[in-house]
Formats: structure tokens, sequence, C-alpha cells
């Protein structure tokens, strides 16, 4: 079983599509969440950690209901989007290395034991679900769709040096994915 939290219009086939709102039902912010200890193959979850306020707890209900070697993708806004700053329902932004340091870097003062080993990580100059809300018009997602190719791509080949230089050139990025695997 693989589950997409928080999925709000994005419905993923072949998913438990879980949201406050529907399809299924289910208010996340209760712990612990309905899911069995070591149920779950996979969890999608776009852009709603940084709806927690306690986002340890949240780290640790994934980890808890995942199978050993389950995949955990969380697409989460990065700190230079100013859409993600201004939102008043977001408790954090995050860096390219946020995940990573507190889930699955070895010997981190916040994570003495890692929890996840990252198997990817990408700065996103646009979101991966370019129009998920419909709120764009359909001329544009080509344009989008190309310039996010370009400018990701171009941020992968440094990911430090682009958030600290990039940014305060040319504009921020819209998010951080990460994918790890439960160890």
């Amino acid at each position: 079983m693989i589950l997409n939290i928080g999925c709000g219009k994005n419905i993923m086939p072949d998913c438990l599509n879980v949201d406050i709102l529907g399809p299924v039902i289910v208010d996340l912010s209760k712990f612990p969440w309905p899911w069995q200890d070591n149920s779950i193959d996979g969890i999608y979850a776009s852009h709603i950690m940084e709806h927690f306020q306690d986002q340890e707890k949240f780290i640790s209900e994934c980890h808890r209901i995942l199978k050993f070697g389950g995949f955990l993708k969380l697409n989460l806004p990065h700190v230079s989007s100013v859409a993600s700053i201004g939102c008043m329902g977001h408790y954090r932004t995050y860096s390219y290395s946020s995940i990573y340091d507190y889930v699955s870097r070895k010997n981190f003062y916040l994570c003495p034991c890692p929890r996840f080993k990252t198997i990817y990580q990408k700065l996103g100059w646009w979101y991966e679900g370019i129009d998920t809300q419909g709120q764009i018009s359909q001329w544009q997602v080509p344009i989008i769709w190309l310039l996010d190719y370009i400018f990701t791509r171009l941020a992968q080949l440094s990911p430090a040096i682009c958030e600290n230089t990039w940014i305060y050139l040319v504009g921020g990025f819209r998010e951080v994915v990460w994918t790890g695997r439960k160890i």
C-alpha cells in the first residue's frame, strides 16, 4: 500500500489518497495515524509537512508506519520561495540539506541515528506538479516546464553554491524534493 498524504486535488492512481477533506478522510494532525507499524510500502507527502507544528512527530510517524526499505518522498517549500514564506499556514521552510541533515546524516547532533537513507534530492525552480491547483493558464505551462528544466538542472551542478549565491542574484526556488528509504 502506498499513501499520498495531504493530497488535496493531486489524486494519484494506485495510491490511497488521504486528506482532511477527502477522498479518504484522515486528520493527520492526530497521532498516532490509523495505520499499523511497518505496514506501508511508500508515502508521498507533497507540501504537507510544513503545515505541522511538530515536524519531528510527522517524520517519526512516517517512519513508524513504513515497512523496512519503504520510501518517503517529500516535496517541501524552499526557504527562498516568497510564496512559501508568506503562507500563514507554514511553520517553516527548508534548504537543500534540511531533511538530509535531519533524517539521513550520520552523527548529526539532531539525528544521532539516521532513520532514512537518502536516495534522491534536488532543488526545484518550480513545483514538480506544475499546476496541481489549476491556477496557471495553459499557455504558461510549457514555458514554466522549460524554465524549470533548465534552472533545476543548473542548480543540481552545485546546490550549495546555488543556495548561497544564485537565489540572491536571480531569484529563488520553489521547492526541495527529497526521497529516502527507511533503514
